[in-house]
């Protein structure tokens, strides 16, 4: 590419020369030909022209194409997890308490009447006491209930969570083509208040594989347009694992519970989790009759053997007859007593927290780390809650120390970290009310609506102001290049570039078009309601439509401009709008395919890209409109041509970009995310890179843990001990 540049260089500079130009700054036609020459190469990489659309699968097909990005969603998660490092926490479960889940007699019944159960019970547990057991054998339980429904129970910390994605694992590694494919939903951010379960399951599934956006192959009569996730549920191509009751709001979790026996078939399987006191509480509300979920059979889980807890946290630091090793000999010789101390490591939560904070990384030295024995100091922890709380606290320096292996400098100190995850921690805590879904397109939230929508306002009235600015800069640079700038001036013009901003005209001009931008996305801000990122825009050139209907209304409009300003006016302007028109038409939402991945940060770059293809396309769409008017409007000769240049592009550039800024702030969300963060990051509360900090925090740390498109703490009660330190 480096010769074709010089060659192309050459040529340019050679051609303006032929033309009778003098070059007083060869430099300066070579660099506005550089931008210029870059420019078709930035539109292209920002708007990913597209060359088809995507056609919606059938429904047990698209199943069968999510079914491998699940899988590696949760292995990779299950990987950054450590769960099976440095071997599988062999959690154990029975059956629960009966006045919890339905007899057992009655499951039968059930099974043999909801459609679409086994035929024979050859598979089926005789009674409750058989689905005890432990480790993978989860999947095999879950088959042996009748029913199919199953509701896990645990305390806090016991792996509840643990459990489902091994679970999830278990049945992809057994499904067949076209059978249903499981699915973890957090019930956190469910409002069952104001929204049934299956909207809100599909819109979780929508966000979190914008593919199945698309409409369904066939719609119910009456109804309207399903979206592919809406048709997955409804056929029963979706197995939901609801996890986590005890995270909804008190209030609304018996609410919950009957949203889910109303919505949900007769004969659709699922698995839902809980806390067991939250999940006793919402079975019995304080008003109204009891309610159980219907069909579910029930397990409890254990609290860890304390031999296979010991052997674990040996293990991890390197195996018996390690240093590392022995100085947990104290501590092992307690458990599976009623210790403070044994009672905080009988949960995997406890044991993770542990080997982070006492054990040491390959090729660390044992002599910076602190002791196990301070577990067993009962005079500074007296009890379970205080070692809990000495846990936690310990656990965010612990999880920052920096590696052996890598650079010499963290990329983000101990101290850091600590200020940003507190923060974002409170943030969820006291301004989300308690959700645990750490979403980047929620951080505007974090600070006050009305400041937040006078910084967004700023901004676009500043980039409305700059594109002001660098449409005229551009304009004269090509007029520069093409020879006629010396025309346009000896036509009685002003020269118009970059400088114009420090001009009396110029500054009114760029508050003329700064100012009603910054109003109008202040507004939009101050009065948006929540809003999921956009799924992607891209250019589709498929099929004529758009060509069709553009030009058709294009030609209509010229016409009707054509009465008072003459015929080959109006064609002119018709023909300019119409091809305007048909630009933007053949912008169109097209979601990617099934089989990509996602992430937060996948979703942030779709979303981003919706933002700058709506306010480049708008641009490019003024520039075409008001450059074709311009140059027609005188003849077409010469001078038209300048004028059209230096004066009818830029102003329909900057035009056409401050109306895409408000168009994208409209159909985006990302902007209000960036003023956001650096306001934020101006303010100290989170670092520059902050999406690198959460991603870093994930892979690296193990602080965060990714569901979907979200992040969220690795454990509940990790977010609770921070957004405690947090006012």
């Amino acid at each position: 590419m480096g010769p074709l540049y010089v060659v192309l260089a050459t040529v340019v500079l050679a051609w303006y020369i032929t033309r009778g130009h003098q070059v007083w700054d060869p430099a300066t036609v070579v660099s506005n030909f550089t931008g210029l020459l870059a420019l078709p190469a930035a539109v292209i990489a920002v708007l990913h022209l597209g060359t088809r659309e995507q056609v919606p699968a059938p429904l047990q097909e698209a199943a069968d194409q999510l079914a491998p990005v699940v899988r590696q969603q949760w292995e990779a998660e299950a990987q950054v997890r450590r769960l099976n490092d440095p071997f599988p926490l062999p959690v154990a479960w029975e059956a629960a308490d009966a006045e919890l889940v339905e007899a057992w007699p009655h499951l039968n019944e059930l099974a043999q009447t909801w459609a679409g159960q086994p035929s024979t019970g050859s598979l089926w547990a005789v009674c409750p006491t058989e689905l005890a057991g432990s480790g993978v054998e989860i999947a095999q339980v879950f088959e042996r209930v009748p029913t199919r429904r199953l509701v896990i129970i645990g305390e806090p910390g016991t792996g509840k969570t643990m459990l489902l994605i091994r679970f999830l694992l278990a049945l992809l590694d057994h499904r067949q083509p076209g059978g249903p494919l499981p699915i973890l939903f957090p019930l956190a951010s469910w409002d069952p208040a104001h929204q049934d379960l299956f909207p809100w399951m599909a819109d979780q599934l929508a966000r979190d594989h914008p593919a199945l956006r698309t409409p369904a192959p066939a719609s119910p009569p009456g109804h309207s347009p399903w979206t592919q996730a809406r048709a997955l549920l409804e056929q029963r191509l979706i197995l939901p694992v609801l996890d986590g009751l005890d995270e909804l709001p008190d209030a609304v979790r018996s609410q919950a519970l009957d949203s889910i026996n109303r919505v949900l078939p007769a004969g659709q399987p699922l698995v839902l989790s809980s806390r067991t006191a939250e999940y006793r509480h919402a079975l019995t509300p304080p008003a109204g009759t009891s309610i159980l979920l219907n069909g579910a059979a029930g397990i409890r889980l254990l609290p860890l053997d304390a031999a296979k807890a010991a052997a674990y946290l040996e293990r991890d630091a390197g195996g018996s007859g390690t240093a590392a090793a022995a100085r947990w000999s104290r501590v092992t010789a307690s458990l599976g007593t009623d210790s403070p101390a044994a009672q905080a490591l009988s949960t995997p939560l406890g044991l993770f927290l542990a080997r982070t904070i006492y054990n040491p990384r390959p090729d660390e030295d044992l002599a910076g780390l602190g002791r196990p024995d301070e577990l067993l100091d009962e005079t500074c922890l007296p009890t379970r809650e205080d070692i809990d709380t000495h846990l936690f606290a310990a656990f965010i320096a612990s999880a920052y120390r920096p590696h052996p292996h890598g650079p010499p400098s963290p990329l983000y100190s101990a101290q850091q970290a600590e200020r940003t995850l507190t923060f974002l921690a409170g943030h969820l805590q006291h301004g989300l009310n308690g959700t645990p879904n750490l979403a980047w397109w929620h951080l505007r939230k974090a600070l006050p609506r009305r400041r937040s929508a006078f910084a967004v306002g700023l901004t676009a009235g500043l980039a409305a102001w700059c594109a002001f600015e660098l449409s005229f800069g551009f304009g004269f640079g090509l007029a520069n290049v093409l020879g006629f700038g010396p025309i346009y001036m000896a036509g009685g013009g002003h020269r118009v570039g970059l400088t114009i901003g420090f001009t009396r005209t110029g500054f009114w001009f760029g508050l003329l078009f700064g100012l009603p931008c910054a109003v109008m996305a202040a507004c939009i801000t101050l009065f948006r309601r929540d809003t999921n990122p956009s799924a992607g825009l891209r250019w589709s050139w498929r099929g004529t439509s758009w060509l069709v209907t553009g030009l058709t209304a294009g030609l209509a409009f010229g016409l009707l401009f054509g009465l008072p300003a003459g015929l080959t006016n109006g064609l002119a302007v018709g023909l300019a709008a119409g091809l305007a028109g048909a630009l933007m038409g053949a912008l169109r939402s097209v979601p990617p395919d099934l089989d990509k991945t996602v992430g937060p940060y996948a979703v942030l770059a779709r979303d981003r890209r919706t933002f700058l293809t709506t306010t480049l396309t708008s641009g490019l769409t003024g520039a075409l409109v008001l450059g074709l008017v311009a140059t027609l409007g005188y003849g077409g000769n010469r001078m038209g041509l300048a004028v059209a240049v230096t004066v009818g592009l830029p102003f329909g550039l900057a035009s056409g970009l401050v109306v895409g800024l408000i168009l994208g702030l409209r159909r985006s969300v990302w902007l209000e995310f960036l003023v956001a963060r650096i306001a934020l990051a101006l303010l100290g509360r989170v670092p520059w890179r902050l999406m690198s900090f959460l991603a870093d925090a994930h892979k690296q740390r193990g602080v965060l843990r990714q569901v979907g498109a979200v992040y969220q703490f690795r454990h509940l009660e990790l977010q609770r001990h921070l957004a405690e330190r947090q006012p």
